[in-house]
């Protein structure tokens, strides 16, 4: 009998975690096709981490089932896709507990990976919820969906979305008007028939309203709920609604798949870039001030990079396909 392999005691980043996770329901699908796991193999060989983020999560997948080593794979191999689920719900609980070092794993907490809706690095989705609400999500990014007989709840654990808000007409000939709630983790907004973006970044929660109106509720008791209009953002945590500012279109034009800069800081485009690609892109300090200018597709990062040193003084370092830097031109 094969001896499981020992969980591994070291953290690992959280988007290596994520991607490991994503990899091993791919390849437990049962459909993967022979380009899906020649791309396993090479993001396999990019990085030592990867290596032992795979060596880990098959060791969880393994004492899952209690599996010889080889095919601990087939925990995911469900019948159906609302079993798989369940059983993804559940390695991803013990990817969190069953081991000292995804104990110190905070980045990405596991109820992301269990969402209703999801989205990884790259991937943009447009759903049509029961009431009739649009709901867009941008790369990196899941979501709950809550309905009930009082509230429609969408929970935005992680990244981005565009709500543009639906009322379902009745059998008696009315509307459905429950409250249309995003709730955040630093509270609350409540739409007021309306068009709009939720973003989480680091801590806090940026709103922006290009129809109608906002009500934002911050999380602490006695915070002050504040109503944003048209054509404002807003930026929210849990105490205070701050940062008022002008709500720009181009910021969601990632639903058309593309990224606007207008007179943009470089460092700042390559951070927002960064979202939708795997791996590790950043940009020097000595090219960070740099302005950029244009519209770009998101379909394909490197396109986007390689159109940088057309316009701009710099080259692009690729030390693997997962570590790129933008550097200073020679």
């Amino acid at each position: 009998m094969s001896q499981a392999l020992p969980l591994e005691t070291r953290p690992f980043d959280a988007a290596v975690a994520r991607e490991a996770t994503e990899w091993l329901v791919v390849l437990a699908s049962g459909t993967a096709s022979d380009a899906d796991k020649q791309r396993w193999h090479r993001w396999l060989e990019a990085d030592e981490a990867h290596v032992r983020a795979w060596e880990h999560i098959e060791a969880v997948n393994r004492r899952l089932r209690g599996l010889p080593s080889g095919v601990g794979l087939a925990a995911l191999s469900a019948p159906s896709s609302a079993r798989r689920r369940d059983a993804l719900k559940l390695l991803s609980v013990l990817f969190v507990t069953g081991g000292a070092g995804w104990m110190t794993y905070r980045a990405t907490p596991w109820q992301e990976w269990v969402a209703d809706y999801r989205t990884s690095t790259g991937e943009r989705r447009t759903l049509t919820l029961d009431d009739g609400t649009q709901l867009a999500l941008n790369t990196n990014t899941a979501v709950d969906v809550i309905y009930d007989g009082d509230w429609r709840l969408i929970r935005l654990r992680a990244g981005e979305a565009l709500i543009t808000s639906g009322h379902r007409s009745l059998p008696n000939g009315g509307t459905d008007l429950r409250p249309l709630v995003v709730e955040t983790h630093e509270g609350r907004v409540r739409a007021l028939g309306t068009r709009f973006s939720v973003r989480q970044e680091g801590g806090r929660s940026a709103v922006s309203v290009f129809e109608g109106g906002v009500e934002i509720r911050p999380s602490a008791p006695l915070a002050k709920a504040q109503v944003v209009r048209a054509g404002q953002r807003a930026s929210f945590g849990k105490a205070l609604v701050s940062d008022i500012s002008f709500a720009d279109e181009r910021t969601v034009a990632w639903t058309d798949g593309l990224i606007v800069a207008q007179d943009r800081v470089l460092s700042e485009f390559i951070a927002e870039l960064a979202r939708y690609r795997p791996g590790r892109l950043a940009c020097d300090e000595a090219i960070a001030h740099l302005r950029v200018s244009g519209v770009f597709k998101l379909d394909d990062t490197d396109q986007v990079l390689a159109a940088l040193t057309d316009a701009l003084p710099v080259r692009i370092h690729y030390r693997t396909r997962y570590w790129v830097t933008v550097v200073p031109g020679a």
